[in-house]
C-alpha cells in the first residue's frame, strides 16, 4: 500500500497550520541572509532506522549558529580535555553574541553563544587553520549524510560584518582562550557558519546525536558514543540562549537555532527534527520553526522528561491468514477460497511499550506492503502502554486504512490502563477478545464477500453434504445415514463436558458449537474452536474411546446427526467396507487439522 501515511499528514497538518504565522524579520544585520525568501518554510523528521519525512519546502540555507553543537561534538572527540578546560557548560541567560567568560574559572561560559563557539572552533583538530576546516566540513557532512559545501556570498557577507565576533576573538585571546591568530580563528568559524544545509539535513543530523553518533541513513559513526550526552546536554540547557529554559518547559528536546531561520532537535533513542523558516523573532530564532517543533512535540509527547518508551517494543510479528487460520472449522469448498484469497487478511502482533518510534515502524511496515490486503487486524494483547504519540499516530493510521477501503480490527490489551487509547480509535473498528476470533470474523467476511453463506440456503446440512463425508462414495453415507439419531441442543447447553464417556461422532446439520477446554491455573474455559454447519467433531470417540478431552457447547439452537459408538460397532460388524470409508475420511480429517498445526507453528517461528 503506498501513498501519503499518518506521519506525512500529522507534518503536513502543522506545517499548514504554522504557515499562517506572519511576524518575525530577517537577519538583516548580515546582507546576504536579508535577501532570503521569507516564505520559506520546511520541516523534516529523521527516525533511528533512516527513514526522513518532510513537509514543505527543501529549500537549502547556511547552518550559521546550528552549528556549534555539532563542531563541539568534533572538538570533544578531538580534546576532551581541551576544551572543557578552555569551555564551560553554564548558560548565561543572554543573547547569542554576548561578551560572556566565566572570569572565576577563566573559560567562555558555553560553546552554545558565539564567544564559546569561536573558542570550541579553534580546537578542533588539524595541523592548520584549513586542515581544521575540512574537518569541520567533513564532520558535519558526515553528520548530514552528504558533502556539504559553503556559502561563498555568505561568507563574504559574515566578514564584512562581523566585528564584534573579531571584538570577541580579541577578549577571548586577552584571557589567554585563544591563540594569537584571532582574525583566522573568527574566519574559522564564519567559514563554519556558511555551510549549506536543508531542513532534511539538520533532521538526519538530529537523529545522529539521537542515535549515539551513528547516522541512521548512511550507518557512519560520526563521534564517539561518550561524546553524544554532553553535547546534548548543552543544546538542552544552552541551546536555545536566553530563551533555554522557556524552550526546555515548553518543547522538551535538546535543541539550536540559528539566525538563517534553522533549528534543530534531537530526541535521545528516537529521532531527529529539523525545521526551517528565515523569519525571526526578537530573540534571532525561526518563529515558523519554533511553533512547528512546539506542534509536534506537543502532539507527539516528544517532551524530554516524559517517560521514555523502551526502545525495543514494537513489532512482534506480521502474518496472513493463508499461513494461520482461525481455529474455525469450516467446509472443504470454503478451506478452497481460504487457501486462495486469505492472504487478503493480516495481523499485526504489537508488544510492549508503543510509543512514536515503535507506532512508526509498524505504520511503515503497513503502508509499504504489496500484498493486497482488504483485513487488517492489531493485535494488542501484549502491548502494556500506549503513549500519546502512539495513540495519535493509530488513530490516524486507522483512519487511512479505511479510506482505501481496508476493515480494521483490533485485538484489545491486556492492560487495563491501555484501554482509553483504543477508545479514542473511530467507532467502525472493531474488537476482538483474542486473534482467533478476528481471524475468524475475517474469513467469515471474505467468504461472504465471495458469495459463501454461513448458513445453508435449503436447511440442514444433510449427510451428503456434511463435510467428513463429502468423498465418500454413495453406499458408504447411506449406510451411515441408516445410523443416525437426530439431537437438538439449545443455544448455551453443553453437548458434553470434559471428562464425559465418549458417546459418538457428531455431525453439525445446524447452529454453530464451541469447542472449550478447562483452563487449569483459574476459573473457567478458553475457546479453542468454533464449529458450524457441515463440519462434524467427536471423531476421536469413534477411534480409542476415552473420555471426552473437551467440552463442547451450543452457540446457537443447534441440530446434530449422531453416530453413537454402539451404531458404529454395528456398521463394522455388518458393513466392515462402509465402516472402513468413513475411519478412512477421519484419519484424513485429523492428518489435515495436524498439517493445519504444524503450518500455524512453522508461521510463526519464521517470524
Amino acid at each position: 500500500m503506498s501513498g501519503t501515511g499518518p506521519v506525512e499528514t500529522l507534518l503536513d497538518e502543522i506545517h499548514r497550520r504554522t504557515s499562517a504565522l506572519e511576524g518575525g524579520e530577517l537577519a538583516g544585520y548580515i546582507p546576504a541572509l536579508a535577501s532570503a525568501d521569507p516564505t520559506a518554510f520546511g520541516i523534516a523528521l529523521a527516525t533511528l532506522d533512516g527513514h526522513v519525512y518532510s513537509a514543505g519546502d527543501d529549500t537549502a540555507f547556511t547552518i550559521q549558529s546550528v552549528s556549534k553543537p555539532f563542531v563541539y561534538a568534533l572538538a570533544l572527540a578531538d580534546r576532551h580535555e581541551d576544551v572543557l578546560a578552555r569551555v564551560g557548560v553554564e548558560p548565561t541567560g543572554e543573547a547569542f553574541d554576548d561578551v560572556a567568560i566565566d572570569e572565576r574559572n577563566v573559560r567562555a561560559s558555553n560553546p552554545m553563544i558565539n564567544s564559546g563557539a569561536i573558542v570550541t572552533t579553534s580546537l578542533v583538530s588539524g595541523a592548520d587553520r584549513e586542515a581544521q576546516f575540512e574537518r569541520i566540513r567533513r564532520g558535519l557532512s558526515a553528520f548530514a549524510g552528504r558533502d556539504l559545501d559553503v556559502d561563498d556570498a555568505v561568507l563574504a557577507s559574515e566578514r564584512d560584518t562581523g566585528d564584534r565576533n573579531r571584538a570577541l576573538g580579541f577578549l577571548l585571546r586577552s584571557a589567554g582562550l585563544l591563540d594569537d591568530d584571532v582574525e583566522e580563528a573568527v574566519d574559522l568559524y564564519f567559514r563554519q557558519c556558511a555551510l549549506v544545509v536543508t531542513a532534511r539535513d539538520l533532521a538526519v543530523m538530529g537523529a545522529t546525536l539521537a542515535n549515539a553518533g551513528t547516522n541512521p541513513v548512511t550507518g557512519q559513526h560520526v563521534v564517539p558514543r561518550e561524546v553524544v550526552a554532553p553535547v546534548l546536554t548543552v543544546m538542552a540547557t544552552c541551546g536555545m540562549y536566553d530563551y533555554a529554559g522557556e524552550w526546555l518547559y515548553r518543547v522538551g528536546l535538546p535543541a539550536k537555532s540559528g539566525v538563517s531561520g534553522g533549528i534543530v532537535s534531537s530526541l535521545p533513542g528516537q529521532l531527529g527534527i529539523g525545521v526551517h523558516s528565515p523569519r525571526l523573532d526578537e530573540r534571532g530564532t525561526s518563529v515558523r520553526g519554533l511553533a512547528a517543533t512546539e506542534a509536534l512535540s506537543h502532539d507527539l509527547g516528544l517532551h524530554l522528561l516524559l517517560p521514555a518508551e523502551r526502545p525495543r517494543s514494537g513489532l512482534r510479528r506480521t502474518y496472513r491468514a493463508d499461513a494461520v487460520r482461525s481455529r474455525r472449522a469450516r467446509p472443504h469448498e470454503h478451506r478452497a477460497v481460504l487457501d486462495v484469497r486469505a492472504t487478503a487478511i493480516a495481523v499485526h502482533e504489537l508488544v510492549g511499550e508503543e510509543g512514536f518510534a515503535s507506532t512508526e515502524q509498524l505504520i511503515r511496515s503497513v503502508l509499504d506492503d504489496d500484498v493486497t490486503t482488504h483485513w487488517r487486524i492489531l493485535d494488542l494483547r501484549r502491548v502494556t502502554r500506549v503513549d500519546p504519540a502512539a495513540q495519535a499516530l493509530l488513530v490516524s493510521l486507522v483512519t487511512t486504512l479505511e479510506s482505501s477501503n481496508v476493515t480494521v480490527g483490533v485485538v484489545e490489551p491486556r492492560a487495563p490502563h491501555t484501554h482509553e487509547a483504543i477508545h479514542a480509535l473511530p467507532s467502525s473498528v472493531r474488537r476482538f477478545p483474542d486473534a482467533d476470533s478476528a481471524l475468524e470474523w475475517c474469513e467469515t467476511d471474505l467468504l461472504a464477500r465471495e458469495g459463501l453463506d454461513e448458513r445453508p440456503t435449503h436447511g440442514v446440512v444433510v449427510l451428503r453434504d456434511q463435510d467428513l463425508l463429502h468423498a465418500l462414495p454413495d453406499y458408504a453415507v447411506q449406510a451411515i445415514e441408516e445410523r443416525v439419531t437426530s439431537r437438538a441442543i439449545a443455544a448455551g447447553d453443553a453437548v458434553f463436558d470434559e471428562g464425559d464417556p465418549a458417546d459418538g461422532l457428531y455431525f453439525v446439520a445446524e447452529g454453530r458449537v464451541a469447542v472449550d477446554v478447562r483452563l487449569r491455573s483459574q476459573e473457567g474455559h478458553r475457546r479453542i474452536s468454533t464449529i458450524g454447519a457441515g463440519s462434524s467433531f467427536g471423531e476421536l470417540a469413534l477411534v480409542d474411546g476415552n473420555p471426552r478431552s473437551t467440552r463442547i457447547v451450543a452457540l446457537d439452537p443447534t441440530i446434530c446427526f449422531v453416530l453413537t459408538a454402539e451404531s458404529f460397532a454395528e456398521l463394522r460388524r455388518r458393513d466392515p467396507t462402509s465402516a472402513s470409508e468413513l475411519v478412512m475420511a477421519i484419519a484424513r480429517s485429523l492428518s489435515a487439522r495436524l498439517r493445519s498445526s504444524t503450518a500455524d507453528v512453522a508461521a510463526f517461528e519464521e517470524r
